[in-house]
């Protein structure tokens, strides 16, 4: 079998195609910065130690505006600027993110949650008491930018798409795996940047020095305006349609309706949602026993983060070039049942006491984000092979929005679950009773059988392989009415999390089951 599309395969490494790697090389930086936690973690649980509950509320409230990738795919395929469909919407998102960074960096430099002196923090004395009003605006101003950036992501992978649509069914996904090696040389300059300058006193760290946090956006905001320079002068893309008017868009719209309903296209947006609500459930007691227990400083976090990109890193070049053909339901299988089982042997060792070191607990960090790295390669190449050379932003952002959509699920299923076991509170943590342990144990050990059940829709949801896939294709096989109910679905649930993790930032409702509080 050949290309999907017309057109030679793309030498990424000439002066006209070199962009759109230095783009993901930036995005990369941030796409650590959002769903790697490394400052997320840093500031939010080590800088102001928000409860359990509340970290995990700030995290689906900071990617919640990412689950609207699909508008920026729509406009980024049917509305070009200047003839260009990419480029100008990767300008406008990183644009965007530098507004909202050079807000974060204006605003006054938030105390920490406890008081330092000299070079160490001292956990007796409460510095900032209103630590959840403090983390407001920048919760606000960081998922601002995380929405820009979901646009300027949405058109470089829809461009990373066209150039893998060009490859023969034998390779296809080199242009995947290319782009997401440059992903993980960015999170690795993130990883190394936290782990410095965010590694003193005011983040329990070991150094005796720091940068502030003003100062760590004054850095991201040049990150953003290198992403705008090599978006507009190292990035060269083909228009393929010259002329749009209103018909073309309803055109457009009314295709893609019929396009989703394709039996292949209707069951991976039901995987991606379904698997990704087993996969992402965890026990807000998991960054208690991080931080409390195990005592992970930012200099072991960064060390761990470090070695798990690496490892990625490692494990996408050999992808790429032997397991390329590989099953993606075996693949899958046997990444979800090790992360399981590995992670909760941590947590064990960790929670009983038998072994409470930093570094012995971030071993179970490296390969949980190997894991969402190799899923996030297969999400562009299936949609490689599901879309069509007019629906490419669309159908990418469409994937990540259903991937955003059901990851707070998770998140606020984790948190209600670990509400019966009282589990948010610092207390039960000091204390550390044999009861105290057994209660965190069991909030936790209920959460990974809910990740260890995802398997079941690995083996009814996703299809094995390429081949496999555009077989089934050939076979046009509707499913309008499937597709419907998953829309309904897929809408209901937007509303729900944003209703629950807004909650969740406000002190006199966070303590509501609904969003994982103790009750009010």
């Amino acid at each position: 079998m050949t290309a999907l599309d017309d057109g030679a395969e793309i030498d990424y490494f000439t002066v006209k195609t070199a962009g759109i790697l230095y783009n993901k090389f930036f995005l990369g930086i941030f796409i650590d910065f959002i769903w790697g936690r490394a400052f997320i973690y840093a500031f939010f649980q080590l800088y102001l130690n928000l409860e359990g509950h509340q970290y995990n509320g700030v995290i689906s409230f900071i990617r919640i505006l990412w689950a609207v990738s699909f508008i920026w795919g729509v406009f980024s395929d049917a509305f070009p600027i200047l003839r260009k469909r990419r480029i100008p919407y990767m300008i406008i998102g990183w644009v965007g993110c530098l507004t909202a960074f050079v807000f974060c960096a204006l605003l006054k430099n938030p105390e920490p949650f406890y008081f330092v002196e000299g070079c160490h923090i001292n956990k007796s004395i409460i510095n900032n008491p209103s630590n959840v009003e403090t983390a407001a605006p920048y919760a606000v101003a960081i998922a601002v930018a995380t929405c820009m950036l979901s646009i300027a992501d949405v058109a470089s992978d829809a461009l990373v798409i066209e150039y893998n649509r060009r490859e023969p069914i034998t390779t296809r996904g080199q242009a995947t795996t290319l782009a997401t090696l440059m992903e993980s040389f960015g999170r690795l300059l993130t990883i190394v940047v936290i782990g410095v300058l965010m590694n003193g006193p005011s983040f329990n760290g070991i150094f005796c020095w720091e940068i502030t946090i003003s100062q760590y956006f004054i850095y991201l905001s040049f990150v953003c305006i290198a992403g705008i320079f090599t978006a507009l002068f190292t990035t060269v893309e083909e228009c393929k349609v010259k002329n749009y008017s209103s018909k073309f868009l309803k055109k457009y719209l009314k295709d893609f309706w019929v396009k989703i309903s394709e039996k292949e296209f209707v069951k991976f947006c039901f995987f991606i949602f379904i698997y990704f609500i087993f996969f992402d459930v965890e026990s807000s007691a998991t960054v208690k026993v991080k931080s409390i227990y195990a005592n992970v400083t930012p200099v072991a976090n960064t060390i761990s983060n470090f070695f798990a990109c690496l490892l990625f890193t490692v494990s996408m070049y050999l992808y790429k070039k032997y397991f390329i053909n590989v099953s993606w339901r075996k693949m899958l299988c046997f990444i979800n049942c090790f992360i399981v089982a590995f992670s909760l042997i941590i947590d064990t060792i960790t929670i009983f006491d038998w072994i409470r070191n930093p570094y012995f607990y971030c071993s179970e960090g490296i390969t949980k984000n190997f894991s969402i790295g190799i899923l996030v390669v297969l999400i562009i190449q299936v949609c490689a092979e599901l879309t069509s050379s007019k629906f490419e932003g669309l159908t990418f952002g469409l994937f990540m929005s259903v991937w955003t959509a059901a990851s707070p699920i998770a998140l606020v299923i984790g948190n209600i679950l670990s509400a019966k076991f009282d589990v948010s509170n610092d207390s039960r943590y000091f204390r550390d009773s044999a009861s105290d342990r057994w209660q965190i144990f069991s909030a936790i050990l209920v959460c990974k059988f809910i990740n260890i059940c995802g398997i079941i829709f690995l083996f009814t949801l996703l299809t094995d392989q390429k081949v496999q896939m555009q077989e089934n294709i050939k076979l046009g096989i509707m499913w309008p009415r499937r597709r419907n109910i998953f829309v309904f679905i897929f809408l209901c649930s937007l509303i729900w999390i944003i209703i629950t993790n807004v909650l969740t930032l406000h002190p006199s409702t966070s303590c509501y089951i609904l969003v994982g509080g103790s009750g009010c």
